[in-house]
């Protein structure tokens, strides 16, 4: 090639190069792979003109009139099957790219260098480590919580509704459409899904971006209420801009040497909208054990951007650390704890996370939940569960020995299986002081139509309702009855009881598609004994199939009943009637003895 011939073809490689970075926007980064890479094959697109051979140029009369262009032009590509590559051997490659070929070389020894640094071969301990897991107290960390305050809306859903307000403002649904991340964030002191719009398509994108994008989606997941909130100055600085205003692509190029992770819509507490976008640094050799070393707050409205260090994060950000990160690390910290080679000859004490996963709101912070379980295990168990505060990578992890995520789900699934409703993944709640697993069950419309509850420990204990309200009063119900008939090994015995006496109260409820009826009984003997003063105040649950009588069964009618429950006596009347305060103990055998 001629010098003219290399200058062009170097211009023409930087505006390439240029181009293709406007639309990849990796980080100018030796410490990123991805990176390193890109500059090991820009390296050998450097020394590709020193290795081209040409023949020798033609004279005209040797040339028809189409032939007329010099063949030693590399970019005539009509000619471009005389172009060679003069490399006869080793020697003749180092002569012809006047040294340059050690650039790629050396990049690409340096590269292998960098990759086994960071190698888990040599480096599995430190990856253990860059997650650091305490024991949790369950009931401790894991307050008990109320119906009206458990968050039934899960990303679907959400999706869902924010469509359908969408649709009834006929302004907004004919120009932009939503943006499906749902992200969960709390939002003053309420577990709630944020989205922006984006817009419908380049046209009207060209035709609004001047003003932005006006509204910004806003789900509680309480109580399914769908706020627009609106957006006076409109947001500027969107996944929707294709061009400078992309956020991304801001980000890049004010800081171009940064590696980001993806950033994510947080809304402050007085409603202004922000991209929180991780900033990652490599911990374990040159390119391994990724973890945030600062986080980039972006305004959505205006484009202002400021770092804040790991440690001085406003709180009101929930969004630190992405999902996927955390999981890889959870990973890490289950597979290498023993070493490398552990991992996969032996497996000695190997876990992982379970594949289900999902988020729980606790005192204004979002966790990570997911399962933990022996790589090597077949059973659908867990060997506890772990949660990660996504803001602070706390770490606790409880091993508390349950059924897995899709284990759960099944159970929940089968209570209705004649109505062949689905489950939503899971979170994980304290009920009563167990952890309960709580999900939606819709149909095959993608429409919530009934909730579930599920023991973690024992998933065949479950309780559905049309409301979380009815599905917590049956779950109650049904591990009351559990509870009473699984004594822990510590307990008595259970013995053949009999008692006698009034019903003073009576109610009937539909438990997986079976009616029970409970009841309470006074003998109204002033005498009583241990036993009757004890039997006097339980609570007692008769399913529907001992007795054709009990649908007609009304207070004030005298029954006798017959059942198993601890052996009691005076010693033992006190601590029996703490074991089964307010658990039904379910009947064998009933007769109405009016």
């Amino acid at each position: 090639m001629s010098k003219k011939q290399k200058t062009k073809y170097y211009i023409i490689l930087f505006v390439i190069t240029l181009i293709y970075w406007f639309f990849d926007l990796s980080p100018i980064n030796l410490r990123d792979k991805g990176f390193f890479i890109r500059l090991l094959i820009l390296s050998i697109l450097i020394i590709v003109p020193f290795l081209i051979s040409l023949p020798k140029k033609e004279t005209q009369n040797d040339k028809s009139d189409d032939q007329k262009k010099d063949p030693r032009n590399p970019f005539d590509f009509k000619n471009i099957q005389n172009i060679q590559i003069k490399i006869t051997s080793l020697k003749d490659v180092f002569k012809h790219s006047s040294g340059l070929i050690w650039i790629p070389l050396i990049l690409a020894v340096l590269f292998l260098v960098f990759n086994l640094s960071s190698a888990k071969l040599f480096q599995s301990k430190k990856y253990a480590k860059l997650l650091t897991v305490e024991e949790g107290d369950f009931q401790g960390n894991i307050a008990e919580i109320a119906f009206t305050d458990i968050p039934t809306v899960d990303k679907q859903t959400a999706s869902r509704l924010g469509s359908k307000k969408m649709g009834e403002i006929a302004e907004l649904v004919s120009q932009f459409e939503v943006d499906q991340d749902y992200v969960q964030i709390n939002f003053q002191g309420r577990p709630v899904r944020v989205t922006p719009l984006r817009y419908g398509d380049i046209i009207k994108w060209f035709n609004n971006r001047s003003e932005g994008l006006p509204r910004l989606i806003r789900v509680d997941m309480i109580d399914s209420s769908v706020e627009l909130q609106n957006l006076p100055s409109g947001m500027k600085y969107s996944n929707a801009e294709p061009l400078l205003r992309n956020i991304k692509r801001h980000l890049r190029f004010r800081y171009p040497f940064d590696i980001m992770d993806n950033p994510v819509m947080e809304v402050d507490e007085e409603g202004v909208p922000y991209w929180v976008t991780p900033v990652l640094k490599p911990t374990i050799g040159w390119f391994g054990g990724l973890d945030v070393k600062e986080v980039i707050l972006c305004n959505a409205l205006t484009g202002e951007t400021v770092k804040h260090k790991i440690g001085e994060i406003p709180a009101w950000i929930d969004r630190v650390y992405s999902s996927s990160l955390i999981l890889e690390h959870i990973d890490y910290y289950g597979k290498y704890q023993r070493g490398f080679f552990n991992s996969f000859i032996g497996q000695k004490g190997v876990l992982q996370a379970t594949a289900l996963y999902n988020y729980l709101a606790i005192d204004d912070d979002v966790y990570l939940y997911t399962g933990i379980t022996s790589v090597s295990t077949e059973d659908n168990s867990n060997l506890g569960f772990v949660l990660v505060n996504l803001r602070t990578k706390q770490t606790n992890f409880y091993a508390i020995p349950s059924a897995d995520e899709s284990s759960a789900m099944r159970s929940a699934e089968g209570a209705v299986q004649e109505k062949g409703y689905t489950a939503t993944v899971p979170i994980l709640l304290n009920i009563n002081g167990r952890p309960s697993y709580c999900m939606a069950l819709k149909d095959q419309a993608e429409l919530v139509k009934m909730y579930a509850l599920v023991d973690a420990q024992n998933y065949q204990t479950t309780g559905v309702g049309a409301s979380i309200k009815e599905a917590m009063q049956n779950y109650d119900i049904s591990q009351s009855s559990r509870l009473i008939n699984e004594p822990d090994d510590d307990e008595e015995q259970l013995v053949a009881h009999s008692f006698q006496g009034k019903i003073t109260d009576l109610s009937s409820v539909i438990i997986n598609g079976n009616s029970y009826y409970y009841f309470m009984l006074d003998n109204g003997n002033a005498e009583d004994s241990a036993e009757d003063k004890f039997f006097e105040n339980q609570i007692f649950s008769a399913p529907i199939h001992i007795s054709d009588q009990l649908p007609f069964l009304e207070s004030g009618d005298q029954v006798k009943i017959d059942f198993y429950a601890p052996k009691i006596s005076e010693n033992s009347e006190q601590n029996a009637h703490d074991r089964s305060l307010g658990k039904a103990i379910e009947v064998n055998a009933i007769e109405i003895t009016k």
